[in-house]
């Protein structure tokens, strides 16, 4: 690899210059990161099997050339005629993970980095796409998971019918009239803060949704703030920490929160991450809890916040 990195440096020379320092990070584990002059991020797409991500994710990047508050991309080639791998050439950002700091916040800093995202989540949904299906997607999601899932027997008859009703609420409640880019991995871990400034890093699942499906991850990591955390930063989680978010994604962006039946889509995106987390760990009870708490959602127009 560190021939590619090298051969790299030498095509971009205009860009890096003659005297070029190169580290590599041990970050990642489907891709090969590289820092350049302390300046730049080098990302290889060293595993074949996530090129459509990385795509994906240039993709999102030349979609968001005129965001500030996502990194700088100065290069890509997904060609692989010269360099046998797909990769890209990022501005190094500077921070560290919002999970390291958010229980060091005021409350009143912690709305201002809420402000900062709801201007970047408004900015990522000004790219627009043609409307498509979306409560047949959100079917085909759940149907795929759930045909995995009844196989392993977790379920009672009586929990099989709660899940069958709240499949028949999908297209009563999923009609979706605009199609927007959304980021689709937005937690604390993705969002990087330096000096109160934030960059939001990570645009592999970026995909074409509506724009409510950005609050999927989001709404869930407030629920549960230690599950999206990783193992050095979840011991500053407390949930009672994130009680306001909400609050201050309605006050700053009204639009995302005013979406016709909100509740009952995030319950309908809760019982599809759910089933497919239950597929990975068949023995949590919490997973199977958590799905049927969704469907009662779903089913009852309950309101969970």
């Amino acid at each position: 690899m560190d021939k590619v990195i090298d051969l790299i440096v030498k095509s971009n020379r205009i860009l890096f210059g003659d005297n070029v320092s190169i580290e590599r990070i041990n970050v990642g584990f489907t891709n090969t990161l590289y820092k350049v002059n302390d300046s730049y991020i080098v990302k290889i797409c060293t595993d074949l099997n996530n090129e459509e991500k990385f795509k994906r994710e240039i993709d999102f990047y030349n979609s968001n050339k005129t965001n500030t508050l996502v990194p700088k991309l100065y290069y890509s080639d997904i060609e692989k005629k010269n360099i046998p791998y797909c990769f890209e050439i990022l501005e190094k950002v500077n921070g560290v993970s919002l999970y390291n700091v958010w229980h060091t916040y005021s409350e009143k800093q912690r709305e201002d980095i809420i402000r900062q995202l709801c201007d970047a989540m408004k900015q990522i949904h000004s790219n627009k796409k043609e409307k498509y299906n979306w409560s047949e997607y959100m079917k085909k999601e759940f149907n795929c998971a759930y045909e995995k899932v009844i196989k392993l027997n977790i379920f009672t008859s009586d929990e099989q019918e709660l899940l069958k009703r709240a499949y028949l609420a999908f297209d009563k409640y999923l009609n979706s009239d605009e199609i927007v880019l959304v980021h689709n991995d937005l937690h604390f871990d993705n969002i990087l803060v330096d000096n109160g400034k934030i960059k939001i890093i990570d645009f592999e699942r970026a995909m074409y949704a509506p724009k409510d499906f950005e609050l999927d991850i989001l709404y869930r990591m407030i629920r549960k703030p230690w599950k999206f955390a990783s193992e050095e930063t979840e011991k500053y989680t407390d949930a009672s920490q994130y009680a306001n978010i909400i609050s201050y994604i309605q006050k700053y962006y009204i639009e995302l929160i005013d979406t016709p039946n909100l509740y009952e889509r995030l319950g309908i995106y809760d019982i599809v991450y759910f089933l497919n987390q239950l597929i990975e760990y068949p023995k949590l009870e919490e997973l199977k809890n958590d799905v049927l708490s969704a469907a009662k959602t779903v089913t009852s127009k309950e309101r969970r916040i």
